[in-house]
C-alpha cells in the first residue's frame, strides 16, 4: 500500500480512498468490500452469523492478504485497529497510516439510518462518542498522521493527504 486510512465509521475513509486512489491514479481498495468478496456475506450478515470476533478474525485475515499488494490506498474499517495484530500489520507497513477524525456529532449526522454499520445501529450521539473514546488510543497508536474531517469537503482532505505525503 501507498497509503492506509484509518477511523472510527463515519469519517469519511471510504469517500476520501476513492477520490485519492483517483487523483493518484492508484488502485483502491475498501477492506469491508474486500472482506464481502472474499467472504461472500454482507458485513451485518456476518456479524449475524458470527458475531464480532468472527467477523473480525475474518478481517484480520483480508488485511494481511491486501497489505500484501505493494501499491495503492486502502480504506479499512472502523474496528480493524481494535486488533493488536492488526495494530502490528499496520505500523509495520511502510505506507503511511492516515486517521480520519470526526466528531460524534458529525459521525451521527452522517451514519445516520444507513443500515450499514451492525455496531452503530441501535447508538445515539452519546453512544458513538463512548464508542470512539474506547478506540481513540487504539487509532491513535497506529496513526502516523491525524486529519479532523468536521466541516471539511472530501476534496481539502485529500489535497492535505497529499500534502502530507509529498514532504
Amino acid at each position: 500500500m501507498r497509503i492506509i486510512l484509518i477511523g472510527f465509521m463515519g469519517s469519511g475513509k471510504t469517500t476520501v480512498s476513492t477520490l485519492l486512489a483517483d487523483q493518484l491514479h492508484l488502485p483502491v481498495t475498501d477492506l469491508d468490500r474486500a472482506i464481502e468478496q472474499s467472504s461472500g456475506k454482507s458485513i451485518p450478515q456476518i456479524f449475524q452469523e458470527s458475531g464480532e470476533e468472527g467477523f473480525r478474525t475474518v478481517e484480520h485475515q483480508t488485511l494481511t492478504m491486501v497489505l500484501q499488494r505493494r501499491d495503492g490506498i486502502l480504506a479499512t474499517g472502523g474496528g480493524t485497529p481494535l486488533r493488536a495484530d492488526n495494530r502490528r500489520a499496520l505500523t509495520a507497513d511502510p505506507a503511511p497510516v492516515i486517521l480520519l477524525h470526526a466528531s460524534p456529532e458529525e459521525t451521527a449526522r452522517r451514519i445516520q439510518h444507513d443500515g450499514e454499520r451492525p455496531l452503530a445501529d441501535t447508538l445515539d450521539t452519546a453512544g458513538l462518542a463512548a464508542l470512539l473514546a474506547k478506540r481513540q488510543a487504539r487509532y491513535d497508536e497506529c496513526a502516523d498522521f491525524t486529519i479532523d474531517t468536521d466541516g471539511r469537503t472530501p476534496q481539502e482532505i485529500v489535497d492535505q493527504i497529499i500534502g502530507l505525503i509529498e514532504d
